[in-house]
């Protein structure tokens, strides 16, 4: 069975830990899985290598991440997990917002249509959700020795948490909202554990 793992939440609020740690997981338990960290070159998921996206016109870029996405569906990656950090809601949300202004429903319309092509692939999402935003990226920025973050980005990123989550009501994947507050060591537990009742296992 191919299942394609989306770990989503806002920044600082530990995808890529949760990212890697969930691959050494699984893959001490002897499954076929790979993952992609946001803004790597070779990440299937982003028809833009990584990178913000050229000038083009928000139809472009839909149309841009419609073709990419439906190429891997329909790809064959038998048998193998795969793991993605920021790919679904993180990673095309910022350029939606930064690049287009575009609102909330023409964000949800976009990943409502853009889930709908990977259905082949079993996706589910793991969003990893903490209760202070704020504290979470003081954290985050302090363990990256990065100087202290603005008023202002915080509140993009409080937004950001109301958007994602708006959003993830409506798409057409099985989701799963995950409190991050108490650790990261249960919550990789919880999604191992998620993950295998609901047939993983491929050897």
């Amino acid at each position: 069975m191919n299942k394609v793992i989306f770990i989503e939440g806002v920044s600082g609020v530990g995808k890529t830990t949760m990212t890697t740690q969930i691959y050494k997981e699984l893959q001490n338990k002897k499954y076929d899985v790979s993952y992609f960290l946001e803004g790597t070159v070779d990440n299937p998921f982003d028809p833009f290598g990584g990178t913000y996206p050229p000038k083009i016109t928000i139809s472009e870029f839909k149309e841009s991440y419609y073709q990419y996405w439906y190429q891997f569906s329909e790809s064959n990656f038998d048998n193998k997990i795969m793991i993605t950090d920021g790919t679904l809601l993180h990673h095309p949300i910022n350029d939606l917002i930064r690049e287009f202004n575009a609102t909330d429903d023409e964000i949800a319309n976009f990943l409502c249509k853009l889930s709908s092509l990977i259905h082949k692939v079993n996706p589910i999402i793991f969003y990893l959700s903490s209760s202070n935003v704020r504290e979470r990226l003081f954290q985050a920025r302090k363990s990256r020795n990065q100087s202290e973050t603005s008023d202002a980005k915080i509140a993009f990123w409080e937004n950001r948490k109301r958007i994602d989550l708006k959003v993830l009501k409506s798409l057409p994947v099985e989701s799963h909202v995950l409190c991050v507050d108490n650790g990261w060591d249960s919550i990789c537990k919880k999604i191992i554990k998620l993950l295998e009742y609901n047939a993983i296992a491929i050897i």
